[in-house]
Parts: C-alpha cells; structure tokens; sequence
C-alpha cells in the first residue's frame, strides 16, 4: 500500500541522486584527462578543440590528429595540416548522373530539399542534354502538394512527371520511360521513424538494381538527426548522399562526420533556391573551407574567404 509507494519514491529518489553523482564524477574524471591531455599534447589538444569548433565529435577530431607530433610552435599550420587531414576522409561520389544517365533516386526525410534537388539536376540535365531525354517520377503519395510542386517543375522544364503508387507501378513506369536517357524519382519525404518509410524503401527494393538511390541530408542538421536519418534509410542500398541547404547551415560538422562514418560518397551540394545554379559538384576542400568559415564566424574570428567550388559535370 502506501509505505511500498513511499519506498518506491525514495528508492527512485535515491537513484536519480545517484546518476547525477555518476554524472558529476565522469564530468570531472573527463575534465582530468583533458587536463592531462593538453599538458602532456599541447598542439593535439588546440587542434581537437579547434576541430570540435567546426562541430566534429572529440572522437574523430582525436582520430584525426592522432599522426600529429603532441607539441609545437607553428600551430596555424598545424590547423591547415589538420583541416587537410578531414578533407582526405570525406568520401566524394564520382558518379554523374547527369553523363551516366539511368535511374537515380533520391530519399530523406521531410523538408530537406528533395524536390528543388530533383528540379535542379532535371534543368541541368535538359539543358545538357535536351528535354525528350528525361522524365520525373514521384512516389510521394501521401501529399498532394509535394505532387503539385513536382508538377510545376515539370511544366517549367516541360519535362513529363508521373506519380508511381506502389512497388508494380514504378516498375512498370521504369520500363515504360525505358527510352528516357535519365528517369529522376522523388520519393516521399516522411520522417524518418515513420511506418511509411518502410513502404517507400520496399518500393525502391521492388523495382530491382535498376534505381541508384542518394540520400539528401540538410547539411545544417544536428548530428544525432543526421545519425537517425542515415540509420532509418540505410536499409536502402545507397550510393552516397546529397547535402542540401548550406547557405542556412550555421556549422557543417555534423554533416561530414555521418558521411565520414558511414562512407557516403557526397555527390553534389546546394546551397539556394535557385534551379538550376545554386547545385555544385561535391569538393571536400571547398566543404571543409566552408565548415572553417562557419566555425571562425561563430568564434567572432575574421573568416578567410572560403573558395567557391568551381567543377565540372554537375556544375556544366
């Protein structure tokens, strides 16, 4: 009765008292090692600070800085070696679709930029390559205005868009468009805990080894989002990812980590509305120069001015 509720309480009381003791000797075990780190690693322990300023985690910043010596003087060169160092990892898809043509898909959660992304790569796809070679396909059944959007992109381009239902449908769209040099399909954005991802994903799977699936991140994401998202459509076979919205993202960090961890070749990036200019073949140098310039901005110190990426292909 009352006195198992009342001990129920105290035990629950004593507990959480307990977790946070946990937590406040890990907090402070954690500071000693750092302590001891940066005495006994000078540089190592400035260049992970640094790299965590750009919104790596400390276990890769670490990772990276590892081949560095602990100590020395010429710590800016130090800080280029070790941006150098992170622009080595990032995976960068040499896959163009727009020369390789075929069936490319993209996936992601809602809001990312999914639909602009397909509208962009179409204009520069029809620019190249003229309009009677390409067709848009959408599986988003479950919104009408991501149908409408698509629509209007379509007409803009005069690009024929179709809407596949299920899994049988978009198979027979496929062959149907069988002639088209490059067939987009923009699949439903849905979060992604959602039921409906599994069905958009079995839709994919369904329509065989003919659909190159790129996943779209919102490059300003936090990581433990990004970490979800990558987890949630990596039951997808993917072939890298497309990062979107760096002109809103306020540190990109997140972003380079999860395609760093999980090896997602970056195919191309965006960075405005405007179709199709504001889409730019993936340089890891300029994703990195971009990060830096976002971490200086946020730390008050005066950017260097990161390069614009200048390409070839997607950028043509």
């Amino acid at each position: 009765g009352a006195a198992g509720g009342a001990g129920e309480t105290v035990l629950e009381e004593m507990r959480r008292e307990l977790r946070m003791l946990r937590g406040m000797v890990e907090g402070q075990l954690a500071e000693l090692a750092w302590r001891d780190y940066r005495h006994r690693a000078p540089l190592q322990a400035e260049l992970v600070r640094r790299l965590e300023g750009l919104g790596l985690s400390e276990a890769l910043a670490r990772e990276l800085v590892r081949p560095f010596p602990p100590a020395g003087d010429d710590h800016e060169r130090a800080w280029e070696e070790a941006l150098r160092a992170l622009a080595r990892r990032i995976p960068i898809s040499r896959d163009d679709p727009l020369a390789s043509g075929g069936v490319v898909a993209l996936v992601g959660p809602t809001g990312v930029g999914k639909t602009t992304t397909v509208a962009k790569l179409a204009a520069r796809f029809a620019l190249r390559r003229g309009v009677r070679r390409i067709a848009l396909v959408t599986t988003d059944n479950f919104r009408v205005a991501a149908h409408e959007q698509l629509r209007t992109y379509g007409r803009l381009l005069d690009v024929p868009v179709r809407v596949a239902a299920d899994a049988a449908e978009l198979a027979a769209l496929l062959d149907e468009l069988a002639d088209r040099e490059l067939v987009l399909v923009d699949t439903a954005g849905m979060g992604q805990r959602d039921l409906r991802l599994s069905e958009q994903l079995g839709l994919l799977h369904g329509a065989g080894a003919r659909v190159r699936s790129y996943l779209v991140l919102a490059a300003g994401s936090d990581p433990q989002a990004l970490e979800e998202v990558v987890r949630a459509f990596g039951r997808v076979p993917l072939e890298g990812c497309v990062l979107t919205k760096l002109d809103e993202a306020t540190a990109l960090g997140g972003a380079l980590e999860a395609v760093i961890r999980h090896r997602l070749p970056v195919l191309c990036v965006s960075d405005g509305q405007r179709v199709p200019e504001d889409l730019h073949p993936a340089e890891a140098e300029d994703l990195v120069a971009r990060a830096a310039v976002l971490a200086a901005g946020r730390a008050g110190r005066a950017p260097r001015e990161a390069r614009a990426g200048a390409g070839s292909g997607l950028h043509a």
